[in-house]
């Protein structure tokens, strides 16, 4: 009796071993990699459009190439896309025209014009000098703006300017960000060109297809305040 009393009990307790490895396993661990990964996927990439390193001085937006400019002049370099003037420019900008005069500020620029005086054909922005360069994926070296343009028979001047302008280009709308020519809209302008020149053919200017990449490319264009 006492020997099946203990056979019992033995085999009591090989099913309670059992059950309680059956229903004691720990969940497998999660996989942090895998976690990770998925946050990276779902988490909304940094915002690049307009960058300022105060640092260095520059301002850095980033724009798209229209390629209708490979063959057309325009006065319009980069110019916010939602603009009125957008669609007229050699690169549509993601920021804001007014975000970039804010920038340029940040950046430690001095704008020239700070009231609402607008010019006239034929006269000539003037204010701190501004280097303007375009770099994009694949271009290790970034691109002097007189380098990424052409005329009808070489290179066209460049005098880049921070021109100011903030009251007239939130009144024209147009969302200019760098004119090819002195300008009263656009927050830079080139001082190497009166108001109205480029309109009227003197000379014409467009994006250099030999240089620049191809048309709705996304480029990086610097400025560089001058001090």
């Amino acid at each position: 009796m006492k020997k099946f009393l203990v056979l019992l009990l033995g085999i009591m307790m090989m099913f309670s071993f059992a059950a309680c490895g059956g229903s004691g396993d720990a969940e497998p661990a999660a996989d942090d990699s895998k976690q990770e990964e998925t946050a990276e996927e779902t988490a909304p990439a940094a915002s690049e459009d307009l960058v300022v390193d105060e640092e260095a001085g520059t301002v850095t937006v980033t724009a798209q190439v229209n390629g209708t400019f490979f063959d057309q002049s325009t006065m319009h370099c980069v110019v916010f896309s939602d603009g009125g003037a957008g669609d007229a420019a050699m690169m549509a900008a993601y920021c804001d025209s007014q975000d970039f005069y804010d920038a340029m500020i940040k950046a430690g620029g001095e704008p020239w014009n700070t009231t609402d005086a607008k010019l006239e054909d034929g006269q000539f922005t003037d204010g701190q000098k501004v280097d303007v360069s375009i770099k994009w994926e694949g271009q290790d070296e970034p691109v002097a703006l007189a380098d990424a343009l052409k005329t009808d028979d070489g290179k066209p001047e460049v005098d880049m300017r921070f021109s100011g302008n903030q009251a007239n280009n939130a009144e024209a709308g147009s969302g200019c960000i760098c004119c090819l020519n002195s300008c009263w809209a656009g927050i830079t302008s080139n001082a190497a060109y009166p108001f109205g020149a480029i309109d009227a053919g003197n000379p014409h200017v467009y994006l250099d297809e030999s240089v620049m990449p191809a048309d709705g490319t996304d480029v990086q264009v610097t400025f560089t305040i001058v001090k």
